[in-house]
């Protein structure tokens, strides 16, 4: 990942071996290199000690880019970037796979493969993340700023989980000897309460290594968290002292398609998902509104259903993109829906100018009614933020009781485009695969509930 500021940068290549892998149901220890085959199994002992640390990093810091941003592996290998904007008014299905057209018309099924393959890679990045980071404890050096690194990812694992699947998602894990334990279901409050535990000791840990960078991800991630609670102010005192020009994303490269940003591969070089535009019926202009916070290009009529208009965002133009994890306009955004929350839209406002401000755009029409100013604030996050992950919450924060929307005055609703009509969910669904667990009950987790 890249940090615009700290000297503390690790790649996340597959030539790092990763003493890690978690599955929907079915987790193991793995190891990935460049040139040969591993073994699907790596011993603790292969892992332990100081001097490993920096390859346990490195693999961390990949299994959180493979789940956030993707890899290239020619069709699929989506994370969870392109799910969720899938899912939302972001982008839209370029091809004819019925795994994509489920969850682009909100309505996916247990056995869906991508929605699978997404939290799979989800769960890999937390186990990843949580083995590091005890690491890090066991050769004693707790205050290193790595482990401040991987405490926020895996704070960041938790809180995605908790803005796009269902309440009642299971977390299980696996011992140092092989044992496995199945996981209890959590609930999204649950989820956000372990999330907040990991941010304050990022953040805790960044303060006793005098490590800026990694200190504003973590308060970045807090006030994220906080704001999904709707805790307005205190979101809003976590990031007050994140700097406008933060930056903190993904790392890729060409190494090999794992280090490739997927989101380039799966809108440019394989085009099977394009940006969207005024999705059923509530989607925002994406596309139409020519945005210089969204620019894009169109590529023609997609080649895989001969019907889809292609318009690929150069945001993401090439294999070596980043993609934003947490920045200064994100701490922005949220001290601007605190103020919102809290009666002063003059001072929302005035943030959301700002921003625009430095950005060269002009000043926005100031809304008039309580409505629109609240249509006015998601609209902006929405293109600020577009393609990282965070349009998902913030839909599902509108119809949670915080903001009271109808689903059907939020999400794409009405005709699909590809068949029949959006359905009813409001998040993904927990895979098939996690069915072995005996502490699962489906019904205990459902999509269509805010």
């Amino acid at each position: 990942m890249t940090d615009t500021h700290s000297k503390h940068r690790v790649e996340g290549r597959r030539g790092a071996p990763r003493a890690l892998l978690a599955a929907a149901g079915l987790l193991a220890f793995t190891a990935c290199n460049l040139d040969v085959v591993t073994p699907d199994v790596v011993p603790p002992s292969a892992t332990a000690g100081a001097s490993a640390l920096p390859t346990l990093l490195a693999g961390a810091v990949g299994d959180f880019a493979v789940a956030y941003a993707d890899i290239n592996n020619g069709n699929s290998g989506e994370g969870i970037v392109l799910n969720s904007g899938l899912f939302t008014d972001e982008f839209t299905s370029a091809d004819y796979f019925s795994t994509h057209i489920e969850v682009d018309g909100r309505r996916v099924q247990p056995p869906n493969s991508s929605n699978n393959g997404v939290m799979r890679s989800l769960f890999r990045a937390l186990t990843s993340a949580n083995s590091t980071g005890q690491r890090y404890i066991d050769a004693g050096v707790p205050n290193d700023p790595g482990h401040a690194r991987v405490l926020s990812l895996g704070a960041y694992v938790y809180t995605i989980i908790s803005e796009d699947y269902c309440s009642g998602v299971p977390f299980s894990t696996i011992n140092d000897d092989g044992s496995f334990n199945y996981g209890s279901p959590l609930t999204a409050e649950q989820m956000r309460t372990a999330a907040l535990a990991k941010f304050d000791s990022a953040i805790a840990v960044a303060t006793a290594a005098k490590d800026d960078q990694q200190l504003y991800l973590a308060e970045v991630g807090k006030g994220r968290v906080l704001l999904d609670a709707g805790q307005f102010s205190a979101a809003a005192a976590a990031v007050t002292d994140v700097p406008d020009d933060f930056n903190f994303s993904t790392e890729h490269g060409v190494i090999d398609p794992r280090t490739e940003n997927g989101v380039y591969s799966l809108t440019w070089v394989n085009p099977r998902y394009t940006t969207t535009n005024n999705e059923g019926v509530n989607g925002l202009a994406f596309v139409a509104a020519d945005d210089p916070r969204l620019p894009f290009e169109s590529l023609g009529t997609s080649s895989f259903d001969g019907q889809t208009h292609l318009f690929a965002t150069t945001k993401y133009g090439s294999y070596t993109a980043p993609v934003a994890i947490a920045t200064g306009t994100e701490a922005r955004l949220i001290e601007a829906e605190a103020s919102l929350k809290n009666a002063d839209y003059g001072a929302a406002l005035g943030i959301l100018d700002a921003l625009r401000a430095a950005k060269g755009m002009s000043a926005l029409t100031p809304a008039a009614t309580a409505s629109e100013q609240v249509d006015q604030l998601f609209s902006e996050r929405a293109f600020w933020l577009f393609g990282t992950a965070h349009r998902m919450g913030d839909l599902r924060r509108l119809v949670s009781p915080q903001y009271g929307r109808a689903v059907t005055d939020v999400y794409p609703s009405g005709r699909y485009a590809k068949g029949t009509t959006y359905g009813d969910q409001v998040a993904f669904p927990v895979p098939q695969t996690e069915e072995n667990n005996p502490n699962f009950t489906r019904a205990a987790c459902d999509p269509s509930k805010p």
